[in-house]
């Protein structure tokens, strides 16, 4: 619905799609044309009213109708205040169009002129037909939505480890460390490990896919090495890598764990089942309190 909405408002705003529609008058003053058969016919006593051709522009259009018609039922169904607002404002914007008594069977031209709404008009016509897509093979177009992975995945842990450890002191993209520093105003190269719990223990999300069958588990350098980073500015004593749980881990939790050279700094590498969700804080808690 926010995808449909937004992109929509977006659109209208810069304008509805218009065509010319014929219209038939009997008017005091020539607009357009002289219908001089229908003049003759239906007034030929009266210099009054001239029997006018026009043609006005318009914005009831079979598209706006359908576009509408999506609109109308969108604004019944959404729960969401913000949702909500954005399709009153369409209501208004698409007041004009008029409603459609059958809008999957509107005679909508789509063209060169119109050309910014056809993907919002294949939307449309789904969200009216209540359409779903499978990964079977079919001759429908559909459409898709793509997520940042990482991102979610960072969040997700985030809110689920704030949760989990309610009465501890838990810091998410906390930046007051720098890897450079000379001076208080020169500082470079920010520091801003996803999660920090307590001062001392950083942890840093990745959603990548490890592997169980190699000594390093599949662990990226850069990664280690941006680790190694946060340790000295935090001087943390504890490090965790938190991947997404996968077959041949055993349960999730840590999985491996090593010492950073030269240091007592703890080094771990450990997963969360994202297949189970109601079981992410009680492992979370595990994982940040597992015995040094």
């Amino acid at each position: 619905m926010q995808l449909f909405a937004d992109r929509l408002l977006a659109a209208t705003r810069r304008g509805l799609p218009h065509r010319y529609r014929p219209h038939d008058d009997d008017l005091p003053l020539l607009r357009g044309k002289l219908d001089i058969r229908r003049q003759l016919v239906t007034h030929p006593a009266r210099a009054d009213l001239l029997a006018c051709t026009y043609a006005e522009l318009s914005v009831d259009t079979p598209l706006n109708r359908v576009l509408r018609a999506a609109v109308r039922r969108l604004a019944r169904l959404s729960r969401s205040a913000e949702n909500r607002r954005t399709l009153g404002e369409l209501v208004a914007r698409l007041e004009a169009a008029g409603d459609s008594s059958d809008p999957l069977h509107e005679p909508v031209n789509l063209d060169r002129t119109n050309a910014t709404f056809h993907r919002l008009y294949a939307l449309a016509k789904s969200l009216l037909a209540g359409d779903w897509q499978s990964t079977s093979a079919g001759r429908m177009e559909g459409f898709g939505l793509l997520f940042a992975m990482n991102d979610l995945f960072e969040a997700f842990v985030g809110l689920s480890m704030k949760t989990a450890l309610a009465s501890r002191t838990v810091d998410l993209q906390r930046g007051d460390r720098y890897a450079l520093q000379g001076g208080d105003r020169n500082r470079l190269y920010r520091l801003k490990p996803d999660i920090v719990v307590d001062d001392d223990v950083i942890v840093d999300t990745k959603w990548k896919t490890l592997d169980p069958g190699t000594a390093t588990l599949g662990v990226a350098e850069s990664d280690v090495y941006q680790m190694l980073a946060y340790s000295r500015a935090y001087r943390a004593r504890r490090l965790i890598l938190l991947y997404p749980w996968c077959e041949g881990l055993g349960t999730p939790g840590v999985c491996r764990r090593w010492q950073v050279s030269g240091t007592p700094t703890l080094f771990d590498v450990a997963t969360v089942d994202v297949g189970r969700p109601n079981h992410v804080g009680a492992t979370l808690r595990d994982i940040v309190d597992r015995a040094v």
